[in-house]
């Protein structure tokens, strides 16, 4: 199993893989609480590479990699983002983003 991890070295804690997983509600990025308050990720809720959310709206260069390999994944490669027969990632998911009440 392929998994990420944020590299803090790079991060600038922007919350923004935060946010992005907790809107589409998979909430694998957390704020570890010690011992410096730190993004992390989660390996055991992350369903990376299905889904790349996190990867997308990270504005920091390098800060999000595969562990595995020490791959930099942000900017996200090509391969990420379109599923084998083309189509955006946001169209295969099985799962829907919460949408707003209408009033």
């Amino acid at each position: 199993m392929t998994t990420i991890a944020i590299d803090h070295e790079k991060c600038t804690e922007c919350r923004m893989c935060l946010i992005a997983c907790e809107e589409i509600g998979i909430n694998a990025v957390y704020l570890e609480l010690e011992p410096r308050h730190r993004h992390e990720i989660d390996v055991h809720k992350c369903t990376y590479p299905t889904c790349v959310v996190c990867l997308m709206y990270c504005p920091a260069p390098g800060s999000i990699i595969e562990v595995e390999t020490g791959r930099s994944l942000v900017p996200p490669p090509p391969e990420l983002w379109r599923d084998r027969e083309k189509k955006w990632l946001r169209d295969s998911l099985t799962f829907k983003p919460r949408r707003p009440a209408q009033s």
